[in-house]
């Protein structure tokens, strides 16, 4: 079909021909060299520019882990930890090799990547901070120097930009591991999602009064209705928590029984009965490759801790001198002694000499002299 001289597309046709007749006969221009572009460098996540809220709102357990917070909203979507990090634009470190995971290891996020942790699971960040005990206790750590850079996290794109976001993992500390919560509580907290999630709880909240669960270690939890003892002793360690002697009694306490019940010298037979009717009622929940009398020592020896961090809390002993030589025990030392004995259901109570039972009475009762006054320690 022939196209009309004047229309658009017979002229593209002419110009090509004479484009195509010019290079064949050498006379063709030479093509203009390409313009460089210039690569477009990523825009860096900035710390205060937070991510698209999340769709689902998973609420934290009171004292829950940050691990176990993440891995549950990881699950929720489908995904790992580490990926929903990564989404997040929070990098993340492995100092000493550790690679976290389970219940050896928590997650510190710093102040950036706590901002976007909050926004992305659309909780008040002072919310995320009470419900979460370990979220704020990011620290700046020892470690070698990873492959992304010479600090170990990813570097912004530009110089000048904000670092990303940092997460590190981190092992627990002794006697600071995460241990399983009252899975019944967490089924109602988690509307029937889950049953698994680790917490850091306070002395006082072990035990859950309302099931009777006593939470052990990161996998394991006992039932203990057994043991009616322990619930009597949880009402009276809420009661022990308005004392303000409350935190030393108590730590002095746990000491006392530690050392009693390794060195079987008292109680030992009542611990022994309270160890056999444990193991009978938790069959299923065996630590394996560790001994159920010491790694549920403190279960065991709970409610006379108790009971001595009363009564340490609430002594009053006879202040005397350091160097008192008097022969023989002080009259309201010895009355203090069958006290506490009567208290906990023992006949007489005489631990050997250097028990730290004695320790905590010469650190009671000794006075040391400051400024020439004499001050109780």
């Amino acid at each position: 079909m022939n196209r009309p001289i004047g229309s658009p597309g017979a002229i593209l046709l002419l110009e090509s021909v004479a484009a195509a007749q010019a290079r064949l006969r050498g006379t063709a221009p030479a093509p203009a060299p390409p313009v460089p572009v210039e690569p477009r460098a990523p825009r860096p996540l900035c710390p205060v520019d937070p991510p698209t809220a999340g769709a689902l709102r998973i609420r934290p357990i009171p004292h829950e882990s940050t691990s176990s917070y993440l891995e549950r909203l990881a699950d929720a979507y489908r995904t790992t930890t580490a990926h929903l990090l990564d989404s997040l634009g929070i990098a993340l470190t492995h100092p000493g090799n550790n690679r976290g995971g389970g219940g050896g290891a928590e997650l510190h996020l710093d102040a950036a990547a706590q901002h976007r942790l909050a926004a992305f699971a659309r909780t008040p960040l002072d919310d995320l901070r009470r419900a979460l005990p370990r979220l704020t206790a990011y620290r700046t750590h020892r470690y070698s120097p990873g492959p992304r850079s010479r600090t170990g996290t990813r570097r912004a794109a530009a110089a000048g930009e904000p670092p990303l976001p940092t997460g590190t993992w981190q092992r627990c500390e002794p006697g600071e591991h995460p241990v399983l919560a009252c899975p019944t509580c967490t089924l109602r907290h988690t509307r029937g999602a889950t049953s698994r999630a680790r917490i850091h709880p306070p002395a006082h909240r072990v035990l859950c009064p309302l099931h009777g669960h006593w939470s052990l270690d990161p996998d394991h939890h006992l039932t203990t209705a057994a043991l009616p003892e322990l619930q009597r002793a949880h009402r009276d360690h809420q009661y022990l928590l308005r004392h303000p002697r409350a935190a030393d009694a108590t730590t002095w306490a746990t000491a006392i029984t530690t050392r009693w019940y390794d060195q079987q010298s008292v109680l030992a037979a009542r611990w022994q009965h309270r160890l056999g009717r444990l193991t009978n009622s938790n069959p299923h929940t065996a630590p394996a490759g560790k001994s159920w009398a010491l790694h549920a020592r403190g279960l065991i020896t709970y409610p006379e801790t108790i009971v001595l961090a009363r009564t340490l809390a609430t002594a009053r002993l006879p202040e005397r001198p350091r160097h008192d030589t008097a022969p023989g025990p002080h009259p309201a030392i010895t009355a203090f002694c069958r006290a506490t004995a009567h208290r906990l259901g023992i006949a007489r109570l005489t631990p050997p000499p250097d028990d730290l039972w004695w320790t905590w009475i010469h650190h009671t009762t000794t006075l040391t002299t400051t400024h020439g006054r004499w001050t109780r320690r």
